[in-house]
């Protein structure tokens, strides 16, 4: 018999309002016109469009990337659902803005994604 977990499965669901927005995730593709000059264009991702999220403000934290270069981001965008898939190298779309991704992270059942995001200007 399996043990129940810390938060009920349907718990999610019965948040209501929480999740009061949607978040589609975007890839970079590069393209060449007929000159051969880079097309530079973003593309939803396949099955990350439309994600329930809510969006808050980060406070301008400073994350250090990989590459050990530092960034500060603007807001951090939890989506409802576990999306493994999701890279720093992608952006978010919510409400029509647009968001780099500087690290995705999981909770700890799996349940909802957390992006730390900047503003794209």
């Amino acid at each position: 018999m399996a043990k129940p977990g810390l938060v009920h499965p349907k718990m999610l669901d019965m948040l209501g309002d929480f999740f009061d927005s949607s978040c589609t995730i975007q890839e970079y593709t590069e393209t060449q016109d007929e000159w051969g000059e880079p097309i530079q264009t973003w593309v939803d991702k396949i099955g990350h469009v439309d994600i329930p999220c809510s969006i808050a403000p980060s406070g301008g934290q400073e994350v250090k990337k990989a590459d050990m270069t530092y960034v500060v981001s603007t807001h951090y965008i939890k989506l409802k659902g576990y999306y493994p898939e999701i890279t720093e190298v992608m952006r978010a779309v919510v409400a029509g803005r647009n968001y780099d991704i500087l690290l995705a992270g999981h909770d700890s059942r799996a349940k909802t994604t957390r992006l730390t995001v900047e503003v794209v200007r």
